[in-house]
């Protein structure tokens, strides 16, 4: 499957604090090579504890994502 980038470029913008909503998911991408796609994780306690954790706010962040987009998908609708 390939995103249309142009459209989740607003979740993409690591200057957006609605990106945060991403990274349980991009944590599990891969780029072309096979390396992680956002890069080697930072050193750390948190870190590890929120790569071992990551998968369990998944579910979460759909969710908030639906919520992001809603009043773009109904102002497209109208």
């Amino acid at each position: 499957m390939r995103l249309r980038m142009s459209d989740w470029a607003p979740l993409l913008d690591t200057s957006d604090v609605n990106h945060a909503l991403l990274l349980p998911i991009l944590l599990h991408c891969r780029d072309d090579q096979g390396r992680p796609l956002l890069g080697p994780p930072r050193r750390g306690r948190e870190t590890r504890e929120f790569l071992r954790n990551a998968h369990n706010d998944i579910p979460a962040v759909v969710e908030a994502m639906r919520q992001y987009w809603m009043p773009t998908r109904y102002a497209r609708a109208s």
